[in-house]
């Protein structure tokens, strides 16, 4: 009883992340339209304006990044999310120095960690689902090519058909010819 509950909490986690994740697609595109359509012509006349569209994209970038983390559940999905964010803090904010320092800090301890820490397999994992959405469409294109395949072969076979039916007609006459000129 107590393994099926938790069975069912995980299938429900899971839907919840999918839902939030499909809700954080939505609100990213939308602010994407809001950010382009209000913040590009104000880049041009105010120059406060660049910082708030440069602050908004990075925004943007992050929670791009955020929602790959929901989706791919890798440690180095998470480790590019953290880069993001420390990276647009440190872009966007006007930090003193030492602060600036601390970030490139753990920029490069982010980095040492997905190039020594990260096991080939936390890698691999990254890389199926790239891989995977490329085998979604090639399965989906040689499905294509197989009904493609299958409409030509019907068509072939509905030819053949008919030719036969000619064929027998054809050779239903000769055989009435024949015996009419045999009589």
């Amino acid at each position: 009883m107590v393994n099926a509950l938790k069975k069912m909490m995980l299938h429900l986690s899971e839907y919840v992340e999918i839902i939030l994740a499909i809700y954080l697609l939505i609100v990213i595109c939308l602010v994407i339209g809001r950010t382009v359509m209000l913040e590009t012509p104000l880049i041009f006349t105010e120059g406060a304006s660049l910082h708030h569209f440069l602050e908004a994209s990075l925004t943007i970038a992050v929670s791009i990044e955020f929602l790959k983390m929901l989706c791919m559940h890798t440690p180095g999905t998470l480790i590019e999310v953290l880069l993001f964010a420390i990276a647009r803090h440190m872009i966007v904010e006007s930090l003193p120095p030492l602060q600036n320092l601390l970030i490139v800090f753990s920029i490069a301890v982010l980095f040492a960690v997905r190039r020594y820490l990260l096991t080939s397999s936390d890698q691999k994992g990254m890389n199926e689902h790239i891989h995977g959405a490329r085998d979604i469409i090639a399965e989906l294109m040689h499905s294509n090519k197989e009904k493609e395949a299958l409409h030509s072969y019907r068509e072939n076979v509905k030819e053949q058909k008919q030719l036969n039916k000619v064929a027998r007609k054809i050779q239903k006459e000769e055989e009435k010819n024949s015996d009419n000129h045999g009589a």
